[in-house]
């Protein structure tokens, strides 16, 4: 009876520590894949060639991913918007061949952004609705397949910058945390398998 509970015991251990490598190697697995990066857009004062008269969506042309951010930060002192162009408002400019469409609204203060999140793949022209599509306008491709999903909402999140300065702020790593994740998820393989290991030994020394 004894010897019954005690295999019954190292057999429950050595699940365990199987149970726990497996655990570990998935964390490890999923923290080393790199998250899509998002896409920054600068607005600024002065033309651009090709992308306005006035002010600038700097990079004029920009690519983008569906289902990934694309921030648009003010740098230039005066609100504007970010809105998809249609036949009315941009007269001249291609025909949007995606399906989404976007009115973002950015504050005027330094460092003030919005950000939107494309659920449809295109190439997509989009102005200012403030200062018209002479004034400013650019353009984002966007790749990936399209979903099913409905079309995302725009997300404005003004900011004021007690500083403002002459390029966009820089996004923050993820780099540390996503390291940090992994190197949790290898220690735990690592005590699964060292249970394991020694829930086997046991029951073979008895």
């Amino acid at each position: 009876m004894f010897r019954m509970r005690f295999l019954s015991r190292s057999t429950a251990a050595a699940i365990t520590g199987v149970t726990l490598a497996a655990a570990g190697l998935t964390v490890a697995t999923i923290s080393a894949v790199p998250a899509a990066a998002s896409t920054a857009i600068t607005i600024t004062s002065g033309g651009c060639s090709g992308g306005g008269s006035t002010f600038c969506y700097s990079p004029e042309s920009a690519t983008a991913t569906v289902g990934t951010p694309v921030t648009w930060t003010n740098m230039s002192g005066i609100a504007h918007t970010v809105t998809s162009c249609t036949s009315a408002a941009c007269a001249g400019a291609p025909a949007n061949t995606g399906s989404d469409t976007f009115n973002v609204s950015i504050g005027a203060a330094n460092g003030s952004s919005g950000s939107f999140t494309f659920t449809h793949a295109g190439t997509y022209t989009y102005f200012c609705t403030i200062h018209g599509f002479a004034a400013m306008h650019g353009t984002i491709i966007v790749t990936g397949a399209s979903t099913s999903s409905p079309p995302a909402a725009a997300t404005p999140t003004p900011s004021a910058s007690s500083s403002p300065s002459s390029s966009s702020p820089a996004a923050p790593s993820t780099g540390a945390a996503s390291g940090l994740t992994g190197l949790i998820g290898l220690l735990i393989a690592a005590a699964g398998l060292l249970t394991a290991l020694l829930a086997i030994g046991i029951r073979r020394r008895r």
